[in-house]
């Protein structure tokens, strides 16, 4: 069983924290609201009747919306005013290849040093038994912090913690929310487990080009789901651009 507790990643708000708790609140309130489905895609961010809410003035209400317009959350426009970002499909797609290409760098150098540490082997052992138990278990979003927990591992054993910034830095949580509208996470959570397993055990193994090519292969497939194609989980899946 994983020790790992906590997918809940309250370091995004850190990261955003202003200092000022009036702001800052702003800010969480958005964010969370954004998480539990209280807004949605297209939806106007009407900065008076947040801060009414609140019951905070209109300054720290419109600096929130201006940091996460800069985010890439909110769009921000002069006669439309704020709503909070759509997106569809290619997008998603797009920003899934970009993310997978610093995941795919992580799981090499991970390979790489694995052997710099006698904790990493079991550090990543414990992360895999993370994806191992919630598989299945966990509806998108959620599903992809567990993820985005093992990554953060697998950077820890590469010894590169610049791969998380740049994920919070590509707008990793707010993408990720579109993410389960074009793949059913919970339905293919057996293959989520096997293409993660693959790039673990390469990783292990101190075999950078193994864990490149493994999690190559689940960039790929991943792809073909968010482009609608549903593999048959018992059969081995081949890209057909191969």
């Amino acid at each position: 069983m994983s020790t790992i507790t906590d997918i809940t990643f309250p370091d995004i708000f850190e990261s955003l924290s202003t200092g000022r708790d009036s702001s800052d609140r702003v800010l969480r309130t958005i964010i969370e609201g954004l998480l539990a489905g209280r807004y949605q895609p297209g939806e106007r961010v009407v900065a008076r009747q947040l801060a009414e809410e609140l019951d905070v003035s209109i300054v720290p209400v419109r600096e929130a919306i201006h940091i996460l317009a800069g985010e890439g959350v909110i769009d921000l426009t002069a006669r439309k005013g704020a709503r909070i970002r759509s997106m569809d499909r290619e997008e998603v797609g797009n920003w899934w290849r970009i993310q997978a290409s610093i995941a795919r760098l992580g799981v090499g150098f991970a390979a790489r040093r694995v052997a710099h540490s006698e904790d990493n082997v079991a550090k990543l052992e414990d992360a895999m038994d993370l994806i191992r138990e919630n598989a299945g278990q966990l509806d998108g979003f959620e599903f992809l912090m567990v993820l985005l927990r093992f990554h953060m591992v697998v950077h820890d054993v590469a010894q590169m913690p610049e791969l998380n910034d740049a994920t919070r830095r590509l707008g990793f949580f707010f993408w990720a929310i579109f993410f389960p509208q074009f793949i059913p996470v919970r339905e293919y959570g057996p293959m989520y487990v096997r293409n993660h397993q693959r790039v673990t055990d390469a990783i292990i193994s101190g075999d950078p080009a193994g864990a490149e090519s493994a999690y190559q292969y689940h960039i790929e497939w991943t792809d073909a789901l968010v482009n609608g194609e549903r593999p048959d989980m018992d059969r081995p899946w081949v890209s057909a651009s191969r």
